[in-house]
């Protein structure tokens, strides 16, 4: 099933269910116009705009979130005080809930209390699929009843999605293939250059977990595109006639979280120790050493690419291990301090701080070998602690301190850095978010400015007040921000994509030529 919209490789909106949108001058108004062309699989008929209110208002908005709807807070925000014609989104009135009108038959509204220019590019309507027919949620709604909405086999095999995608689903084995065939009543046919789409016949989606297995497939021409890991890539755009590689920016910034909670060493929670902690990591040589040159280092939240980075208020900690030694002991805590070039506590005791990463990637593995033995240099024991991605989340990052297990540094999370619209990422500064699991104290009132920025209806002056966020970030260091790594993607060569590389990479697959192998 096609997302709402996308969004090209110049960050241009790209119809696709919803063709076109309006909104009113001071952003609190945004009118969307759906595709009518667009059917349900039967007996559900036209997709229609209150097939989208209801989605929205009944499951996404549901009384506490019977659904258990991952996006139910996308569609609130935080207010001094619900205004009228709004509902109160939590008891204490501290939130207003979104007001989503069916306005014509192919038409919706939706309004907010507050300014949001930011509200296309954020992830809630955009790459939206959370839409299902009304008759076929009616039901679900009614009883309130997630788990079996959840487990429904017409919602879990997309049966429901008539024309609305590219390819019909023919065969879907979960974790392990999908296959489908071409939609030739696909709704995007009846628009401009988009008669003969998708120009793929077939598509099949097939997981091999082995790197080896993938690769040689897509060497061979038994599969026609695979991604291809950074210490491959250069062999097949060099060495492999019949596959072409491309790269693409990517919104992931690869770093090392540091545990400035009250269960943490206790220097984290310095800034001018985490300063000297990030120049004693040589980023330059993990691009190069774990990613093959195939990365851009990282300095903030925030990739050079973005509109909203601004390399007047970026402060850069260039690598610099006597310097890093220098501040870290100028800088340390009582009562910790340098004993024959060791950390100590006030006892003597050499300071051992433990690092724990994910055994997701043997790229991460890597990572904190590498960073292991700069920390050694500057004076500092670490330990490397290898657990799996659930142990990492749930036993360390997420339970309270007191009761999580024990960790100073961790890396193998991927933060999205959301570069077309960074408020997204207030959550991850502001002090008892969830997805705050480091314990930052945000002095600087970060995640407030990221919260002003999303209701800012002038254009500069969100554009400065972003800038200035990335720049904060940058001088305080609540992570060591590591680096962004690419996408390496690989093609057999009858491939034609018809875009350019970029963040949205393949966002035009319907239209990329697919020529017969020779």
């Amino acid at each position: 099933m096609d997302p709402a919209y996308a969004f090209d490789e110049n960050d241009e909106f790209v119809p696709r269910l919803i063709r076109d949108y309006e909104v009113n001058d001071d952003y609190t108004e945004w009118t969307f116009t759906l595709t009518e062309h667009g059917e349900w699989s039967d007996p559900y008929g036209a997709m229609t705009a209150e097939d989208w209110v209801y989605s929205i208002t009944e499951i996404l908005q549901g009384e506490d979130n019977w659904a258990n709807a991952s996006m139910a807070d996308d569609w609130r925000m935080s207010v001094d005080e619900v205004p009228d014609g709004f509902e109160a989104a939590d008891e204490d009135g501290e939130q207003a809930w979104f007001n989503v009108e069916e306005t014509g038959e192919f038409e919706f509204t939706v309004e907010m209390p507050l300014p949001f220019p930011g509200f296309l590019e954020e992830p809630i309507l955009w790459g939206f699929q959370e839409v299902i027919p009304k008759d076929l949620a009616e039901e679900f709604v009614e009883d309130q009843d997630g788990d079996a909405m959840n487990e429904d086999d017409e919602i879990q095999e997309l049966s429901y999605t008539g024309n609305l995608g590219a390819f019909t689903v023919e065969v879907l084995e979960i974790e392990a293939r999908m296959n489908a065939t071409r939609n030739d009543d696909y709704y995007l046919r009846n628009y401009d250059g988009f008669e003969d789409a998708p120009v793929i016949e077939e598509w099949t989606y097939q997981v091999m977990s082995e790197e080896s297995t993938r690769l040689s497939a897509l060497q061979s021409g038994e599969i026609t595109h695979s991604g291809v890991p950074p210490r491959r890539a250069e062999e097949f755009d060099d060495d492999i006639d019949d596959v072409n590689i491309f790269e693409n920016p990517t919104v992931y910034c690869q770093s090392m979280f540091y545990n400035m909670r009250d269960d943490g060493w206790e220097g984290l929670q310095v800034p001018e120790v985490r300063q000297a902690l990030t120049m004693a990591v040589d980023r330059e040589e993990l691009v190069e050493e774990v990613q093959y040159g195939y990365a851009t280092v990282a300095h903030t939240l925030s990739p050079e690419y973005s509109d909203f980075y601004d390399n007047s208020e970026v402060v850069e900690w260039d690598y610099d291990p006597d310097a890093a030694r220098q501040q870290l002991e100028d800088n340390l805590p009582s009562p910790y301090g340098y004993s024959d070039d060791r950390v100590v506590d006030g006892d003597g005791e050499e300071v051992v701080l433990n690092f724990v990463f994910s055994d997701s990637a043997d790229d991460t593995e890597l990572t904190a070998r590498i960073i292991q033995e700069e920390m050694d240099e500057i004076g500092l024991e670490v330990e490397l602690d290898e657990v799996p991605w659930n142990t990492m989340l749930d036993d360390y990052l997420y339970k309270e301190a007191g009761e999580a297990q024990e960790w100073d540094f961790m890396s193998g999370i991927g933060r999205n850095a959301y570069p077309r619209a960074p408020e997204a990422t207030e959550g991850f500064w502001r002090p008892g978010e969830s997805a705050n699991g480091y314990g930052y104290d945000d002095p600087h009132g970060v995640a407030d400015m990221l919260s002003d920025a999303a209701r800012m209806a002038d254009a500069d002056e969100r554009q400065s007040q972003l800038a200035e966020v990335f720049g904060i970030l940058s001088e305080d260091q609540p992570w060591n921000f590591l680096y962004f790594p690419e996408d390496i993607e690989g093609y057999r060569d009858h491939v034609e994509p018809s875009e350019d590389s970029s963040i949205s990479w393949e966002y035009d697959i319907n239209r990329w030529e697919i020529e017969q192998e020779q």
